[in-house]
C-alpha cells in the first residue's frame, strides 16, 4: 500500500492565484485479489492535478496503459497557460488516446490495452473535472456526499434505463464492462465538468475497487469522521474494501479544501468517530493497535 500526503497550492506565478489552502492524500493497494497494480495515481502539487487512471488489457499493458495516461495528462496540463480548461482537457485526453493506441501497436501483445482516466485541475475558485470509464470522483460537502461523475459502463446504462436496480447492479456479472476508455478508438471524448470551490470542500477520486465494494453511505462516513486527516480517510476506505474481498485493485486521491475548522468542530469529529465502533475498529488495524 502505498500513501501520500502534501499541500496543493495552485496558481502562483501563474497569473491565477487560488484563494483556498489544499491538502491532497492518495493511497492504492493491489487487494487481496490481482496479482499485480494495474492502477496508475498521479498528483501535482504546483498545477492542482490529480488523477487516477484504472488499466485494463486482454493480455499485457493493462499497467503501461494507465501509466501513460496519467503522464501524459501531467505533462500537458502542466504546461498549459491561457488556454481554456475545457479545451486543454480535450486534448490532453485526445493525446492519451493516441498515445496507448500507438503503443500497442507497437506490441502485439499489448494490442487491445486500454484504461479509464479520472481527473481533477484546480485553478483559481474553480476545478475542472474530466474522466473516461467507471473510475469516479464525488464531492463530500456539507455533511453530503455527492458523485460529480456518471459511469460509462454497461450497468450503469441499465440503470439509467430504470431495467437494474441498484441491489442488482452490484450482483451484476457485467459490472466490469465499460463502454468508454482510452486506447481502445482514435476519438474517445471525456465528459466535461467545472464546479466552484468553497472551503471545506472534499473531493474523492477513486477507481472502481473501491466504490464496487464500499457504498457510498460509507464513503460519506469515513470522509465525515476523518477530514481533519485525509491521509488516515484515505488508508481507511482502501482498508474497507481489502476487508470486504479486495477483488481488485484500489486507488484514491483525496483533496480536502482547508478552512480553518475549529476546536468545536474537530471535538464534534471525534465524537462522530466514537459513535462508529466498526469505523474505529478500520482505524485500530491502520494504526497497529
Amino acid at each position: 500500500m502505498t500513501i501520500t500526503t502534501r499541500p496543493l497550492d495552485r496558481g502562483r506565478g501563474r497569473g491565477e492565484r487560488s484563494h483556498h489552502e489544499l491538502e491532497v492524500a492518495s493511497c492504492t493497494d493491489t487487494g487481496k485479489v490481482r496479482p499485480y497494480n494495474d492502477d496508475s495515481v498521479a498528483v501535482d502539487a504546483a498545477a492542482g492535478i490529480a488523477a487516477i487512471a484504472d488499466g485494463m488489457a486482454l493480455r499485457r499493458g493493462a499497467d503501461v496503459a494507465s501509466r501513460i495516461a496519467t503522464a501524459e495528462l501531467l505533462e500537458r496540463l502542466r504546461r498549459e497557460s491561457g488556454t481554456s480548461p475545457e479545451r486543454a482537457v480535450r486534448e490532453a485526453f485526445s493525446a492519451i488516446d493516441r498515445a496507448i493506441h500507438e503503443q500497442a501497436q507497437k506490441n502485439v501483445s499489448m494490442q487491445g490495452m486500454a484504461t479509464t482516466l479520472v481527473a481533477a485541475w484546480f485553478r483559481g475558485e474553480r476545478v475542472s473535472i474530466a474522466h473516461v470509464g467507471d473510475s469516479r470522483l464525488y464531492r463530500f460537502r456539507d455533511g453530503q456526499l455527492e458523485r460529480l461523475t456518471i459511469d460509462h459502463s454497461f450497468v450503469q446504462e441499465q440503470l439509467s434505463a430504470g431495467t437494474l436496480t441498484n441491489s442488482e447492479a452490484r450482483l451484476s456479472q457485467s459490472r466490469h464492462l465499460v463502454t468508454r476508455a482510452l486506447g481502445t478508438s482514435e476519438g474517445v471524448a471525456p465528459d466535461l465538468s467545472e464546479h466552484e470551490v468553497r472551503p471545506g470542500d472534499i473531493y474523492l477520486l477513486c477507481s472502481d475497487g473501491l466504490h464496487d465494494l464500499v457504498d457510498d453511505s460509507d464513503i460519506a462516513l469515513a470522509l465525515e469522521t476523518l477530514q481533519p486527516n485525509i491521509g488516515l480517510a484515505a488508508a481507511t476506505l482502501v482498508h474497507m474494501a481489502n476487508d470486504r474481498g479486495g477483488l481488485d485493485n484500489i486507488s484514491v486521491v483525496i483533496v480536502r479544501v482547508k478552512n480553518g475548522r475549529s476546536k468545536t468542530q474537530a471535538a464534534s469529529a471525534r465524537d462522530r468517530q466514537s459513535a462508529h465502533p466498526g469505523l474505529f475498529g478500520w482505524l485500530g488495524r491502520i494504526l497497529g493497535r
